[in-house]
């Protein structure tokens, strides 16, 4: 008899739990998608906005999307930056979707306005990280080397985000010369 039957129990539980909400994931993103193009279909034929349920049906495909997020964020949970982004496209989804349901509202308008400061503060992350990734790919080894050593590793293995192993500096190329260009003038 095993002691940790416990836990070879609650393993392919857990395993199912993840794979639901990422199906769930997959089915709010998909409405979402799917209900936005209705909408435009709709609002195409009919030639005007100005329908009993245009609020609601304006309002779930971005309710559905920020669902989709927080639901694929549960599932498989970012790190870094990427938590604050998606967490960031949540609030904005959210608050613009609030918005179409009240759209009367005197709150409408500070949602919406909340809804574009977060969506200018996520594409403003991606723009600010994908910048300095580009920027630092940009430099030649040597100044990279020169960055590396500041941090106490060698150069490429500091650009690779490993703890400090030689690897190589590009496909095929042996690990020594990654090593020996890294540590060349010490």
């Amino acid at each position: 008899m095993r002691l940790d039957t416990v836990n070879i129990v609650d393993q392919p539980q857990h395993a199912n739990a993840a794979r639901l909400r990422l199906l769930a994931a997959i089915g709010l993103g998909l409405t979402s998608i799917a209900a936005s193009i209705l909408l435009l279909t709709v609002d195409g034929i009919g030639g005007s906005v100005h329908w009993s349920h245009h609020a609601a049906a304006s309002a779930a495909p971005l309710l559905l999307v920020a669902g989709a997020i927080a639901t694929v964020s549960v599932a498989h949970p970012p790190k870094g930056r990427h938590s604050l982004m998606r967490l960031v496209a949540v609030l904005a989804f959210t608050a613009w979707g609030i918005a179409q349901l009240f759209p009367d509202s005197v709150a409408s308008g500070a949602l919406n306005d909340l809804a574009i400061l977060l969506f200018v503060i996520d594409a403003a992350i991606v723009v600010i990280s994908d910048a300095r990734t580009l920027r630092r790919a940009g430099r030649p080894p040597a100044a990279r080397v020169a960055v590396s050593r500041r941090a106490g590793r060698p150069g490429w293995c500091r650009m690779r985000g490993l703890p400090g192993r030689p690897v190589s500096p590009r496909p095929g190329a042996p690990a020594e010369t990654a090593w020996t260009r890294a540590s060349a003038g010490a």
